[in-house]
């Protein structure tokens, strides 16, 4: 699993930082680049269900990952060989969002189970993915400073390919005792039970409006960062501070969460979300970038993981890998999907209050989490079980 989250975190390393400012220098708007990333989530809205519902049935899920990821980076190396224009890199976008992103839900969901048996820590793994993610924005910084933006495309597919290896090196390792000592054939998962259980999907709904509050820093804060001078090392190095506070919450999620109940978190994650966009309205000076990016082990890591634990213990266990699908289709897909290409448009017309809009949209997300909280509370006092009528 290490080796999984390695590769997948470290060609997430690559896009996130340098996606855009590569696309930048093909001569695309800022517009346009918020909608070619946001077409890489639009198929993920029904990839991302079908597969991993496909998968909590018949398929097994890390042979699956695999197959994905190379097909990821087939597409990826299009980016790099077909000439470029708008629609053909929007098609590409789609291509490559309908693979690559149905590959998480697949590993963490199969994680997920190892964490729940005690077999590995959850935490430790995203910390090593998140590593990977430092070690290849601060490579690929100085990479790219050398030798040009060019080779974004190359070094993520070379990323993707790592992965789909690692997918297979894990199955040959560990082979699926599920499917080889069951002869019978699996059951047809039931998916209508994952909408009887109305607190997972407030929290889901409130994870989805935090992640959508991200939308304009992914989409634009490495390119608002290289208008005020930075080069791409220093940019590379904004992110990989981000995810180093990143890396020490996951290291101590599960013992976080041994004292603080997941909806709690989130709650006060919503909160350090709107703090931290509030506070990016207005940070110029390399101290206050590098505290802003510090604050992202509130306003992600920390509702992530508490998300994680939620679906973890709530979710029906025939629905698994679905559920987690659906997670990432519907929190993370959708907003994704939706509002970065408005997200562009409002950081053109409005660069600096564009980050209190996402500030109070971070703030929707916790009114969420406060409900899904005391619904959750008065379920326990009343005895009402979590799949009954709660609203």
């Amino acid at each position: 699993m290490y080796m999984i989250f390695f590769g997948f975190f470290a060609a997430e390393g690559i896009i996130y930082p340098f996606w855009p400012t590569w696309l930048d220098t093909l001569g695309f708007s800022t517009s346009q680049i918020g909608l070619l990333i946001a077409a890489a989530y639009w198929p993920q809205i029904a990839t991302g269900v079908l597969i991993t519902y496909v998968a909590d049935w018949r398929v097994d899920q890390i042979y699956l990952a695999a197959l994905l990821s190379f097909s990821a980076a087939v597409s990826t190396l299009l980016f790099y060989l077909l000439p470029t224009s708008l629609f053909t890199f929007i098609a590409l976008s789609i291509s490559f969002g309908g693979v690559w992103m149905v590959v998480l839900p697949l590993s963490e969901s199969y994680l997920l189970k190892r964490d729940k048996q005690s077999i590995q820590n959850y935490g430790w793994v995203r910390a090593v993915g998140s590593s990977a993610f430092i070690l290849m924005s601060t490579l690929g910084g100085i990479f790219f400073t050398i030798y040009g933006l060019s080779w974004v495309p190359v070094i993520a597919a070379a990323s993707m390919t790592f992965t789909g290896l690692s997918c297979l090196w894990l199955r040959h390792r560990i082979p699926n005792t599920k499917l080889s000592g069951n002869t019978q054939i699996a059951k047809k998962p039931d998916w209508r039970r994952l909408f009887e259980n109305k607190i997972l999907l407030l929290a889901i709904a409130s994870a989805g409006i935090i992640q959508l509050s991200h939308t304009l820093y992914f989409a634009t804060i490495s390119i608002n960062w290289g208008l005020k001078g930075y080069s791409s090392t220093t940019v590379g190095l904004f992110w990989s501070v981000a995810v180093f506070a990143e890396i020490t919450y996951f290291a101590f999620s599960n013992k976080i969460l041994r004292f603080f109940s997941p909806l709690s978190i989130v709650v006060l994650s919503s909160l350090c979300a709107s703090l931290r966009w509030a506070f990016f309205s207005n940070s110029d000076a390399v101290s206050l970038i590098i505290i802003g990016q510090c604050m992202h082990a509130l306003s992600f890591a920390a509702y992530h993981t508490a998300i994680m634990r939620f679906i973890r213990d709530h979710a029906p266990q025939d629905i698994q890998i679905l559920t987690q699908g659906f997670y990432y289709s519907f929190a993370v897909a959708i907003p994704m999907g939706l509002a970065t290409p408005l997200s562009g448009y409002l950081y053109e017309i409005m660069p600096n209050g564009s980050f209190y809009v996402m500030a109070i949209i971070a703030l929707l997300g916790a009114l969420l989490a406060l409900i899904a909280h005391q619904k959750m509370r008065n379920s326990k006092h009343d005895g009402t079980h979590v799949y009954s009528g709660l609203f």
